[in-house]
């Protein structure tokens, strides 16, 4: 007689059991490696920081003065292309003419960026439409002497400190970027413009702007008298989460100097750090933030880098914000 072979195989219970026992560990694994990405993403954001505070400072070394946040009021160029060549962004510097005005720069020069502008938490590189940038003052955005024209330009999520938001208008009084000088094209001299930063004021309503015969800086590490290693030089941007790339967020073009809070932002009682990126509180477009949870990067002005709490004192952010307001830090942030 033969008998019937008996086949192996699990039961329908043993099934179950195993899958709920690979869901049980799925679900322990899951906050490990979430935490295991979001030390990376910080980690890669701290060194975007720290090679920028060195491009700054390489900067300093060459042209004796840290770069100005934008070389003037209107829609000229902003730090991060003054930086290019100390950041190996040489090709992408050459592709910009400074004395001229955003949307006298080719296409490729306006939407050509590096990877280091970029907090890798924050998602991929991203390019702000025409739509969202403005030429000059008082030009409608995505046009160009009154015609049509693609202005988009890229972003960036890292911005210069502007001081504390309640010196705007006096000359290189707050932050450790605040300020620049031109010269007028009509050799009268520098006239004195918003966040201090000097610019022509022949400047027409109309297009194209004058160019620029030349700009400096005017703050020096000399002039940071409360200290490097208590001073903001660079922060995270507060992007609100769904914004990217649009002007009332701050996120529009990163070398568009129309608004200053596209690479500039600032930090005091009337100013905290973004709590989370959804936070659209008072003023949240001037203020720094991060994508990372309760701290927000910065470069300090010795290069050194620091994650300062989202839950921080306003006085004391306030005084790390400011460059000479010989106030004592009394936080260990």
């Amino acid at each position: 007689m033969v008998r019937p072979r008996l086949r192996s195989g699990f039961t329908l219970i043993e099934l179950l059991v195993v899958i709920a026992i690979i869901a049980i560990l799925i679900g322990l694994l899951l906050p490990a490696v979430q935490k295991v990405r979001e030390a990376a993403a910080r980690m890669q954001c701290s060194n975007n920081l720290k090679q920028l505070s060195l491009a700054c400072h390489n900067y300093h070394d060459a042209l004796g003065t840290l770069p100005p946040s934008r070389v003037a009021r209107d829609a000229y160029a902003t730090w991060p292309v003054l930086v290019m060549p100390y950041i190996e962004g040489d090709n992408i510097y050459k592709l910009w003419n400074v004395p001229l005005g955003y949307a006298d720069q080719t296409l490729q020069a306006r939407t050509s960026y590096s990877k280091i502008f970029f907090c890798p938490a924050r998602g991929a590189p991203r390019i702000s439409p025409s739509n969202q940038n403005r030429p000059g003052t008082g030009i409608p955005h995505g046009t160009y002497q009154g015609q049509p024209r693609d202005l988009s330009g890229a972003c960036g999520d890292y911005a210069c400190c502007a001081g504390d938001g309640t010196r705007r208008n006096q000359r290189g009084a707050t932050g450790a970027m605040i300020s620049g000088m031109v010269t007028d094209p009509a050799g009268r001299g520098p006239q004195s413009g918003e966040n201090g930063i000097d610019q022509p004021n022949a400047n027409p309503p109309t297009l194209p702007l004058v160019p620029i015969r030349g700009f400096r800086g005017y703050t020096t590490l000399q002039t940071i008298t409360d200290g490097t290693s208590n001073t903001f030089l660079l922060g995270e941007k507060h992007v609100v989460r769904g914004r990217e790339g649009r002007e009332n967020t701050g996120d529009h073009s990163y070398y568009n100097g129309i608004g200053y809070n596209s690479a500039q932002r600032v930090a005091g009682p009337s100013y905290p750090l973004a709590r989370h990126p959804l936070d659209t509180s008072a003023r949240f477009s001037d203020r720094f933030g991060g994508p990372h949870t309760n701290i927000v990067m910065f470069a300090m002005c010795d290069g050194s880098i620091r994650s300062i709490r989202t839950s921080i004192d306003t006085a004391n952010l306030r005084r790390l914000a400011m460059r000479s307001d010989t106030q004592v830090i009394t936080t260990d942030f």
